[in-house]
């Protein structure tokens, strides 16, 4: 659910078989996030920002779900994952169209740092869950991608440009669980520590390219600021693997679990 930027579906599979094939552990993130949940089976469940609908298998134990995204191409990917008990509505995390008290759990995955306004995202999730009801939200560390961004500034500054923060910087990990308590009077926090490791420089220029290459202040890159730029980060992404034999990206996340 991307409000500065429209992911499409296939980056968005793009990156998940990313973080499975490179990722340093292999258990499930998706069900560890969901194990957070005390499932009785009779649960009626928003997920907002839903995107290509990955977490649809892992909310089968609920009553109805309701998936929510901004993006009309993300619903039409998501459609393919649905299965009975789950409806499809296109509308902004900010602004949710679903009377107060509605839902038992609502979940906002990797998505709030994509809203303009994260307080009021929160502030909906509030509102549409039940007393009792539980708000999932999960989000990156403040370090995540460090190795990434930090290539990625050295880079740009190499032809004159600046790059802004990182995309999470807005929620990340330890922002999130104090604008959560804002509005939750009971807030956990657990996180999930991981890392790419990127065994060739291709592999490390196809996640730069995903994650990074087009953030920069101002105008787009000029084709040969692009080529310059391309052509620094690979040689950083080269020593890296030549010296460890991966180039290793931290990637750690956490899930803020909260009552209402």
């Amino acid at each position: 659910m991307a409000e500065a930027r429209d992911y499409g579906p296939d980056e968005l599979l793009h990156r998940r078989m990313s973080h499975v094939r490179y990722a340093a552990r292999s258990d499930d993130f998706f069900a560890w996030v969901v194990s957070h949940v005390p499932w009785q089976g009779d649960e009626v469940v928003l997920d907002v920002g839903c995107g290509a609908g990955l977490y649809f298998p892992y909310l089968r134990s609920a009553r109805r779900v309701v998936a929510l995204d901004p993006s009309a191409r993300m619903l039409a990917s998501a459609r393919s994952r649905t299965f009975p008990g789950v409806s499809l509505v296109q509308a902004r995390g900010e602004a949710l169209p679903f009377p107060e008290g509605t839902f038992d759990v609502v979940f906002a995955n990797h998505v709030l740092f994509f809203l303009q306004d994260v307080r009021r995202g929160i502030a909906e999730a509030h509102r549409v869950l039940r007393a009792g009801g539980i708000f999932v939200a999960t989000t990156y560390t403040e370090g995540s991608f460090q190795a990434t961004y930090s290539l990625h500034r050295r880079a740009l500054h190499r032809v004159g440009r600046v790059a802004p923060p990182p995309p999470h910087a807005s929620f990340s990990l330890e922002k999130g669980v104090a604008l959560v308590e804002d509005f939750f009077p009971h807030v956990e926090v657990d996180r999930y520590d991981d890392a790419f490791l990127f065994p060739t420089v291709e592999a490390g220029m196809a996640h730069y390219r995903s994650y990074a290459f087009d953030r920069v202040v101002g105008p787009p890159l000029t084709p040969p600021e692009r080529e310059q730029v391309l052509e620094a980060v690979r040689r950083s992404i080269a020593r890296a693997v030549q010296r460890h034999g991966v180039w290793r990206v931290d990637k750690s996340s956490g899930v803020i679990v909260a009552r209402s």
